[in-house]
C-alpha cells in the first residue's frame, strides 16, 4: 500500500511539472529579434484598426501573423501587471482612477473598449463625443489584459513591452515574469525612463532593451562622424521616430550605423503607406504601427 501511494504521488508530481512546462514552454521555437527582417509590430494590438490593448485587438494581429505584440505595462494596486497604455482608466474605459489605485478585480470589471474610437484623441473630452458618434465594442465584454494572460495566450509571438513608471516594483514584476515564461530572446523592453532601462541592464544582463534618449542622441552624433563602432553602451535596438528635433533619422546611413553598432532599428509609429515602404527600402528592421494589416500586405508584396 505504501507503494502504491509513494507511485500516486510521484505521477501527481510529474503530471504537474509537466503541465506547468506545457503553459510556460511555447511548444514550437519562437523566432528571435534578428536582422534581416522586417518586423510588424502591432502598436497595442493595432490601436486605429480594433479596441487598442484589448484581446480583441491582440487576437487580430495574431490571426494576421504579424511579428511582433507591443503593450504598455502597470502595477495594479495588488500587484498584477496590466496591459493598457495610460496610468489612468479614464480615457478608453467607463471607470475612473489610476491603475495603481485599483485592484486586478476592480480593473476587469471594466469596459476597456468603451470609448473605441473615439479615444484615439490624447486629451478625450467626453462632453464633446459627437451626438452622430458610435461605440462598436461597448458593452462587449472586453476587459483589460494582465500580462500573464498574454504571454499564455500568445506563446509564438514576440513582444515589445513599455515599462510605464520608473518604479522599482514594476521593473521588477516585469523581469519575473519574463524569467518564469523563459522569453528572454521574445521580448524587448522599452522605457522614457533612462534609469528604467540602467537598472534592467543590472539587474538583469539577459534581458533585451531599447536605448533611452540620451543614448540615441550619443549614437546619432557617432553616426555623423562615421564613428558608430564606438557607441559604449550594450543595446539591442533603436526605437525611434523618422524626424526628431528636425533631424532626419530615417536615412539608410543612420540604419546601417545602427547594423554596425550591432543594434536593431525600430521605428514609431509608422501608419502612412508610403512612409512604410520608404522604412522598407532602407532596411529597418521593425515599424511600429496602428494598421498592422496595412504593413503586413506591403510586407507581402499585395
Amino acid at each position: 500500500m505504501h507503494f502504491f501511494r509513494s507511485l500516486l504521488t510521484w505521477l501527481v508530481i510529474l503530471f504537474a511539472a509537466l503541465s506547468f512546462l506545457l503553459v510556460v514552454l511555447p511548444s514550437q521555437p519562437v523566432p528571435k529579434f534578428t536582422f534581416g527582417q522586417i518586423d510588424n509590430i502591432a502598436h497595442q494590438g493595432g490601436n486605429l484598426e480594433q479596441p487598442d490593448a484589448t484581446l480583441l485587438a491582440f487576437d487580430a494581429a495574431a490571426d494576421l501573423n504579424v511579428d511582433v505584440l507591443e503593450m504598455d505595462v502597470h502595477l495594479s494596486k495588488d500587484g498584477h501587471l496590466i496591459v493598457i497604455h495610460d496610468g489612468r482608466v479614464d480615457r478608453t474605459t467607463n471607470g475612473q482612477g489610476a491603475v495603481r489605485d485599483l485592484t486586478l478585480a476592480e480593473l476587469q470589471q471594466l469596459d476597456a473598449a468603451h470609448w473605441w474610437p473615439y479615444h484615439t484623441n490624447k486629451d478625450v473630452e467626453k462632453q464633446k463625443v459627437p451626438d452622430d458618434m458610435t461605440f462598436p465594442y461597448r458593452g462587449k465584454g472586453l476587459s483589460i489584459p494582465t500580462l500573464s494572460e498574454m504571454f499564455q495566450r500568445y506563446p509564438h509571438h514576440r513582444f515589445v513591452i513599455e515599462l510605464k513608471d520608473d518604479t522599482q516594483e514594476l521593473r521588477s514584476a516585469l523581469l519575473e515574469m519574463i524569467g518564469k515564461y523563459n522569453r528572454w530572446d521574445h521580448v524587448l523592453i522599452a522605457s522614457f525612463y533612462p534609469s528604467t532601462l540602467q537598472e534592467v541592464r543590472k539587474i538583469a544582463p539577459r534581458a533585451q532593451t531599447y536605448a533611452a534618449g540620451s543614448e540615441i542622441r550619443l549614437f546619432y552624433i557617432l553616426h555623423i562622424l562615421h564613428l558608430e563602432k564606438l557607441f559604449p553602451y550594450d543595446i539591442d535596438a533603436l526605437a525611434i521616430p523618422m524626424t526628431s528635433g528636425g533631424l532626419n533619422l530615417a536615412t539608410k546611413r543612420f540604419v546601417e550605423a545602427a547594423h554596425n553598432a550591432g543594434m536593431l532599428v525600430h521605428y514609431w509609429t509608422i501608419n502612412d503607406k508610403d512612409d512604410m515602404t520608404a522604412l522598407m527600402e532602407i532596411g529597418a528592421d521593425g515599424l511600429m504601427t496602428d494598421y498592422p494589416s496595412l504593413l503586413q500586405k506591403l510586407v507581402q508584396g499585395q
